[in-house]
């Protein structure tokens, strides 16, 4: 017997998550369709209020539902460090290590030839425009040690080594192949504290 259409069309929805196959996805539409009257209309409500308020911090790339930036507004973070990242989501994850108190910078994706993704992809020129300016010192790369990830923090090595900033990234007690959303927070604090300047092997 197949799946009544309106299921098979909530099974869709639910396997354009990451992380949610087919099965996942059919327990929870099944799931959803124990929800009362109420819950549903707060399911919804939630999605609609995400999509309306939730929008990109224009310095830094990160998720807020406010006016104001609660990094970039935050006069006691440290200026002189920026940490940039691939994805917003990877913020949370360093800001629950409360090691690392300087500013961010979120790329929104990696460079990656084989997907038609180039610099023109990503926020390379504005992170060049930041880094200009001279307030910054140090350039922590925090990109995955994925090949996407590999080919981007090289490229950004590239591009601003004609700047006096020292350009660092996470050691390598990253797991190879390891995407950040997937790494526990005391890793991240040892691979912080460890960071390798770039520059070392030119």
């Amino acid at each position: 017997m197949e799946q009544i259409d309106s299921v098979t069309k909530l099974i869709a929805i639910y396997k354009k998550l990451p992380g949610i196959g087919s099965k996942t996805a059919e327990r929870l539409a099944y799931a959803t369709l124990s929800f009362s009257d109420e819950e549903i209309e707060e399911f919804v409500s939630s999605l609609k209020y995400v999509n309306e308020h939730v929008h990109s911090c224009p310095k830094c790339g990160m998720k807020i539902d406010t006016d104001k930036c609660p990094i970039c507004d935050d006069p006691t973070r440290d200026e002189s460090t920026l940490l940039v990242l691939i994805d917003a989501k990877n913020i949370l994850t360093f800001e629950k290590t409360n090691k690392y108190n300087g500013k961010y910078f979120v790329l929104g994706n990696t460079l990656s030839p084989l997907k038609g993704r180039g610099p023109d992809d990503i926020r390379i020129n504005e992170l060049k425009d930041l880094v200009s300016k001279g307030t910054i010192k140090e350039v922590i790369l925090a990109c995955s040690s994925t090949l996407d990830g590999e080919l981007t923090a090289s490229y950004i090595h590239k591009i601003l080594s004609e700047f006096p900033v020292k350009i660092t990234r996470l050691a390598y007690g990253l797991p190879i192949g390891a995407d950040l959303e997937y790494v526990d927070e005391l890793t991240i604090e040892r691979s912080l504290r460890g960071r390798l300047d770039m520059k070392e092997g030119d």
